[in-house]
């Protein structure tokens, strides 16, 4: 019986006609078609395959900038320092390691790459080395 009851709930389901579609909120025309983007890709200004050579409001890179943090309660110490003329930027950072040294990084930064020099300076309080 209960299965008779649910085949016939299912056929009356299937057998429902759809609604007429309500074309009043259809667009009065439909959407046009485009086809695949113009062949013109690059940076702004880049026109009909010819790169822009240079930026008529371009100036050089000029800036310099620092930071320090010392706090001996938690036991920070870090800073930053960089300058920078045109397209090469020199600069030096450090930070107080867990073990009491000191990492000191000075760079050179250019149109040849990073170029860092790494050095560590001994314990001078901080924490004491080794395991105990």
């Amino acid at each position: 019986m209960k299965a008779v009851i649910l085949l016939a709930v299912l056929a009356v389901a299937v057998a429902r006609p759809e609604a007429p579609l309500d074309r009043r909120y259809l667009p009065a025309n439909p959407a046009p078609v485009y086809g695949p983007p113009a062949p013109r890709y690059g940076p702004p200004g880049y026109q009909s395959g010819k790169p822009v050579t240079e930026d008529p409001l371009a100036v050089p890179a000029s800036y310099k900038f620092d930071y320090k943090v010392k706090d001996d309660e938690a036991g920070l110490d870090f800073g930053h320092e960089e300058a920078r003329e045109g397209d090469e930027a020199t600069g030096r950072y450090y930070v107080l390691l867990p073990d009491g040294r000191t990492m000191i990084v000075t760079y050179v930064a250019n149109n040849d790459g990073y170029h860092p020099e790494i050095k560590f300076e001994e314990a001078k309080g901080g924490y004491p080395r080794g395991p105990y």
